[in-house]
C-alpha cells in the first residue's frame, strides 16, 4: 500500500517526548538519566522496560510512555505511549478520532490491520478491551509508527487508556555500529586455540539465534544474512557468538561440542550455529521438564543459549556431569510443561 505524507516531520531520527529531545541510538541508561530514574514498569521485564508518566505524543493525550531496549547499555529500539480515551462522535467508530488525527499528522497509513469484535460483543463491554480492533502503521525510512486501538477502555493505575501508539527503529546494522567491532574482536579472540573436550549428539536439532522483525515488510532474513545476524548478536544478546566455520562445517544440527580455549583460558559451549563462553561465574541451569500438556524434555540453560532435548536426555545428563567435574556449579530444576 502506498503511503501518503502528512504534515508532521518526515525525519524521525530524532524528536521530542514531553518536551525533551530523544534520538535513536541513545541507550536505555542514557534515557533513564534524561527522563528520570523512577521506573513504573511492573513484572519480570523491568530490566529492559523503563516506564514514565507522559502527556502523550503527536498531539494525542496519554498517561504513560515506555522505552524498550535489549539491556541498559544498548540502544532503545521501541517506544510506546498509552493513550487516553477519545470522545466518539455519532456514527463514528471507536478508532476514528485517533486515525483522523494521525492521518492529518502523518498522512495515509502504509497498511491497516482490522480485527472486529466477535459477533454479539460490543465496544467496551465485558472483556472487549483485551482485543485490538484497529491497527494502522506508517513507515518513515527505518522508523515505524503504529497505532493499536482496543475494543474498550482499559483501567490502568495511571489512568484509563483506549489505545497505544508505538514508534520503533528497525535497522539492526545501524544500531550495532557502536558494538560490532568489539563483537568481531571478541569472536576472533574466542576462536584462537580452541580444542574439543567432549561432543554430544542429541535427539533434537538446535536452532540458530536471531531476531525476526515481523513488522518489517520484505525484511532481509538474518538466517541467511550473516552480517545482519552478527549485528543482532552484538545488540540483542550477551555472550553469544557465531560458531567458527571450521568447527560448524563439521557439525550436524543436533550436535553440541564442549571446547577449551587456551588463549582466553575459558571453556566454550557450541552448537552448529552459536557458541558461548562458560565463565566461572556463569549461571547454569539443568532443567528436567515433566510431561503434562506436552511430551516433556531436558534443557541446559547457560546465559543466552539454551540446549534442549527429549525427556531424560542422556547426552545432556552427561554434559551436566562433565561440567560439574570441571568445577562448574549447576542448579537443577524440575517442572511440568504446562
Amino acid at each position: 500500500m502506498k503511503q501518503e505524507m502528512g504534515t508532521e516531520q518526515s525525519n524521525w531520527l530524532e524528536f521530542k517526548i514531553d518536551g525533551k529531545p530523544f534520538k535513536w541510538g541513545q541507550t536505555l541508561d542514557e534515557v533513564i538519566l534524561q527522563f528520570g530514574s523512577n521506573n513504573l514498569s511492573e513484572g519480570y521485564s523491568k530490566r529492559i522496560i523503563h516506564k514514565i508518566v507522559s502527556n502523550g505524543f503527536l498531539g494525542l493525550d496519554g498517561v504513560s510512555c515506555e522505552f524498550f531496549a535489549p539491556s541498559g547499555d544498548k540502544p532503545v529500539n521501541s517506544i510506546s505511549f498509552a493513550l487516553k480515551p477519545q470522545k466518539i462522535g455519532w456514527f463514528q467508530e471507536p478508532f476514528s478520532p485517533y486515525v483522523t488525527h494521525l492521518e492529518r499528522k502523518l498522512g495515509k497509513p502504509f497498511n491497516v490491520l482490522i480485527n472486529p469484535l466477535p459477533a454479539g460483543q460490543k465496544y467496551n463491554k465485558g472483556y472487549s478491551s483485551s482485543s485490538v480492533i484497529y491497527a494502522p502503521s506508517w513507515w518513515f525510512g527505518d522508523i515505524r509508527i503504529g497505532l493499536s486501538v482496543y475494543g474498550g477502555i482499559r483501567n490502568e493505575k495511571l489512568g484509563d487508556t483506549a489505545a497505544s501508539l508505538y514508534v520503533g527503529w528497525y535497522n539492526d546494522k545501524e544500531m550495532a555500529k557502536p558494538y560490532i567491532q568489539f563483537f568481531y574482536a571478541k569472536e576472533a579472540e574466542i576462536y584462537k586455540d580452541l580444542i574439543p573436550v567432549s561432543e554430544y549428539e542429541l535427539n533434537k536439532d538446535q536452532y540458530k539465534a536471531f531476531v525476526r522483525h515481523y513488522e518489517v515488510p520484505h525484511s532481509a532474513s538474518p538466517e541467511n544474512d550473516d552480517e545482519l545476524r552478527a549485528a543482532q548478536l552484538s545488540v540483542y544478546y550477551e555472550n553469544l557468538y557465531r560458531t567458527p566455520s571450521a568447527i560448524s562445517n563439521k557439525m550436524n544440527e543436533n550436535q553440541i561440542v564442549l571446547m577449551h580455549s587456551s588463549h582466553i583460558q575459558e571453556y566454550v559451549l557450541a552448537t552448529k550455529f552459536d557458541c558461548t563462553i562458560i565463565h566461572r561465574s556463569s549461571q547454569i541451569e539443568f532443567r528436567s521438564i515433566l510431561p503434562a500438556k506436552g511430551s516433556g524434555g531436558t534443557e541446559i540453560k547457560l546465559g543466552a543459549i539454551t540446549i534442549f532435548d527429549t525427556i531424560n536426555s542422556l547426552p545432556l545428563a552427561n554434559l551436566k556431569s562433565k561440567l560439574e567435574t570441571l568445577g562448574f556449579e549447576i542448579k537443577t530444576v524440575e517442572y511440568y510443561d504446562c
